[in-house]
């Protein structure tokens, strides 16, 4: 039974239930959800380690075949399984004994997992990586969420069997099966990490690295359960320009253990008294909760030492935007030092006051933490307004803040400390790369329109719900093509998400883009549609082909139809896999 079935159901039964980890949650807290009290900064940042890499083992025979034709061997095998378990949120419910049961992915290797989000890989340019996922779940499990799984590694440039294609379709004469059965069902991942366009323009493009990616349950009709009960987890890049050691490279903010190196994922989350998760699988808007988990805590804090570091921000929430400020206790804030984008690092550093953050985007920014004495405390704050699913008040343009926001973060500033990193200032070049030439411009001879909306309760590209066994684009190998997305569903926000590459924003609204999404600037995998707004992106589908997706990332919005196929064609003389 799909998402769409469930819900024409309750709505003949009589509408819906909030529904928390342990089930049905108390009438009066359902009309009414409002999380328990908790104590801000009580707990300090987690930070989810790597997993370990095991012995190689034999792959399934097609992850072994996409390996052999993209002409690579793997560097690292590792095993992780997808689990029930249960964590502390905050101090406040370990003092009170109220863990809160979530659906999490584990390092095999580590019997006990003390982190919400799964570990946080770390991989290399051209340096292949392997991993075997299994379902543990229970076919049976009770409260929200759907058992049965994929996993997306989300900005990764791979083939499409290991993309996390949403359910199973027939292909190519027979079924393709990416779905992982609980209770025990594995599927084997295969991540070759080379440049892309490796295949006809050897080596490939070193400008198209990313360095932020994260890796999430990608289920049809689903994701939005399985992605707020927990499964999501990081996944780092580095090459020989942007090192996992200061001493290399650029020389960004690492630090021995990469202490300096900081990833963040931030999350919305509504619990019930007994601090057990609660979501409404009806609500098809956007859920909000009105707790902010940061790596798995309720507002942690860090303490850090008078040095740069380079933070790695990503907006885990299924619907809420953030509006991210770096304030001290005062409310005064300090400009933020941009340094990346969901595509990697940009041409060179730039300097914002405050960073709009939709879901599934992420931001890296450096910030020196010398610059401030000893013994002050700084926040990450999060002024945005937005009370409903629609999406922030305000415009993609002007959003609507607010003059004290949320802290998400504490920072608790120590003793300077020897820095030998780069002192990134706005401008400091980073990872140069030129903006889509105008004679490439001027070669594109397909253009295509999608527009977004809302029709009969749910949600609509070119007024068509899901259907994955539609193709409702079949861009060719290297062909150049302009899609324009447009968001014609009145006030409410979309975040568009493109599987395979990374685009280039090359006009919002009939103007320049943003200075933070701008083509020879950055690179983006997610590019918001505010109200009203209407981009020009530029693609070029290089190295693999086969059935993609693209869809909202406010997941409910997902779940509920906004997502179409799209398979990449080859074109005749031209390299595949």
């Amino acid at each position: 039974m799909t998402r769409r079935e469930i819900l024409k159901y309750c709505t003949v039964a009589g509408g819906a239930i909030l529904v928390s980890t342990k089930g049905p949650v108390p009438r009066a807290f359902a009309g009414t959800p409002q999380s328990p009290a908790t104590t801000p900064f009580r707990d300090p940042l987690p930070a989810p380690p790597e997993p370990l890499a095991v012995t190689p083992f034999t792959l399934d025979p097609a992850a072994q075949a996409d390996l052999t034709a993209a002409h690579v061997t793997v560097a690292n095998y590792y095993k992780l399984v997808a689990e029930e378990r249960k964590v502390f949120f905050h101090k406040d419910f370990e003092d009170r004994g109220l863990p809160t049961t979530i659906w999490g992915y584990r390092d095999e290797n580590v019997p006990v997992w003390d982190f919400a989000p799964g570990p946080t890989f770390r991989g290399r340019i051209n340096s292949a990586i392997a991993a075997r996922f299994t379902n543990n779940l229970d076919p049976n499990a009770t409260g929200f969420g759907f058992p049965h799984l994929t996993v997306h590694l989300h900005g990764g440039h791979h083939p499409f069997r290991s993309d996390g294609f949403p359910a199973a379709i027939p292909l190519n004469g027979g079924t393709f099966d990416p779905v992982i059965a609980p209770g025990g069902g594995h599927y084997d991942y295969t991540f070759p990490l080379r440049d892309v366009g490796f295949l006809s323009d050897a080596p490939g493009d070193p400008t198209e690295r990313p360095s932020t990616l994260w890796y999430h349950d990608h289920i049809l009709d689903f994701t939005a359960a399985n992605v707020y009960k927990g499964l999501a987890g990081f996944f780092r890049v580095f090459d020989d320009l942007d090192a996992a050691d200061e001493s290399k490279g650029l020389g960004l903010p690492y630090g021995d253990q990469g202490q300096f190196d900081v990833p963040m994922v931030i999350q919305d989350r509504l619990l019930a008294p007994d601090a057990s998760l609660v979501f409404d699988p009806f609500n098809h808007d956007g859920i909000l909760g009105d707790k902010y988990v940061v790596n798995g805590k309720i507002q942690p804090f860090l303490e850090v030492q008078g040095h740069r570091y380079r933070f790695r921000f990503l907006n885990g929430s299924n619907a809420r935007f953030y509006q991210l400020f770096l304030t001290n206790a005062a409310g005064k804030h300090f400009p933020w030092t941009l340094i990346a984008t969901e595509g990697g690092l940009l041409d060179h550093a730039i300097q914002v006051d405050s960073l709009l953050i939709s879901p599934a985007e992420r931001f890296e920014v450096v910030v020196d933490f010398s610059l401030f004495s000893p013994g002050e405390k700084l926040y990450l704050e999060n002024r945005l307004a937005q009370d409903d699913g629609r999406g922030p008040k305000g415009t993609f343009e002007q959003p609507e803040t607010l003059p004290n926001g949320t802290r998400l973060v504490e920072f608790r500033v120590g003793a300077s400390v020897p820095d030998a990193s780069l002192n990134v200032q706005p401008g400091t070049i980073l990872r140069h790369f030129d903006a889509i030439s105008a004679a490439e411009l001027a070669s594109v001879r397909t253009f295509r329109q999608f527009e977004f909306n809302r029709s009969h309760g749910a949600w609509t590209i070119n007024n068509q719900l899901v259907d994955l066994n539609q193709v409702m684009a079949a861009p060719p190998i290297n062909g150049p093509e302009i899609w324009t997305l447009k968001n014609s569903s009145g006030g409410w926000w979309h975040p568009i998400h493109i599987h395979s590459e990374f685009h280039r924003v090359l006009k919002r609204n009939g103007h320049a883009p943003a200075v933070v999404e701008r083509d020879g600037i950055a690179k983006k995998d997610i590019t918001i549609l505010g109200p009203g707004s209407e981009i020009d992106i530029f693609f070029k589908f290089r190295d693999y082909t086969g059935p993609f997706v693209f869809h909202c990332h406010n997941v409910e919005h997902e779940d509920m139809a906004m997502m179409a196929r799209f398979d990449v064609k080859p074109a005749p003389g031209q390299v595949s896999i």
